[in-house]
């Protein structure tokens, strides 16, 4: 499926948890929750909504907020079960584009440093993201511990965070082969 069919699932989803939801206030939900596995623009989330409203998968209400009007979306009745036949299908494995990977694909070409400096750089993202991950972690323990969605979002914080430390250890072990200059393989 492609990634913008899904996108509209994401978006269902966000009604499903937040009904009345505008096109920012989606791009904000998403932003404190999903972003960092599955991102939406607005530029995307408004012509999704719109297709949405088309086949009468959603429906809105104008509202004022603050002197500017605003769309608040709801799932229809057929957006819900469009919505639950979808949490319902298999989980299709995607293609993923990594270009750190790519450029130590041809690593070859470029002197070691080159490379070196590539993984530094990304092992120092990951470290951000570890902290980041364990902050979101406990705030989302301590303000939702009554929450039925709560052992959903930690699963999903959880495999962001055994990814991360999965990607650190491979950033130490790729290190080592490039200042060694040679390959070590386990």
């Amino acid at each position: 499926m492609p990634k913008n069919s899904r996108s509209q699932y994401a978006i269902l989803g966000m009604l499903a948890l937040f009904p009345g939801s505008s096109g920012y206030e989606i791009k904000k939900l998403m932003e404190e929750s999903t972003d960092h596995f599955w991102k939406e623009t607005f530029s995307s989330i408004y012509p999704v909504l719109l297709q949405l409203e088309k086949e009468a998968l959603v429906t809105h209400e104008e509202c004022a907020t603050g002197g500017r009007q605003s769309k608040k979306y709801t799932l229809s009745s057929k957006g819900e079960r469009a919505f639950a036949d979808w949490l319902e299908q298999p989980v299709e494995m995607e293609q993923q584009r990594h270009e750190l990977l790519l450029k130590l694909f041809f690593g070859e070409t470029a002197v070691p440093e080159i490379s070196l400096r590539h993984i530094e750089e990304f092992r120092a993202g990951l470290l951000q993201r570890q902290s980041m991950f364990g902050a979101i972690r406990s705030q989302l323990i301590e303000a939702e511990k009554d929450s039925p969605g709560l052992p959903y979002w930690l699963m999903t914080l959880d495999y962001g965070i055994k990814q991360v430390a999965s990607a650190l250890e491979w950033c130490e072990e790729s290190i080592g082969v490039i200042k060694n200059g040679s390959i070590v393989y386990h």
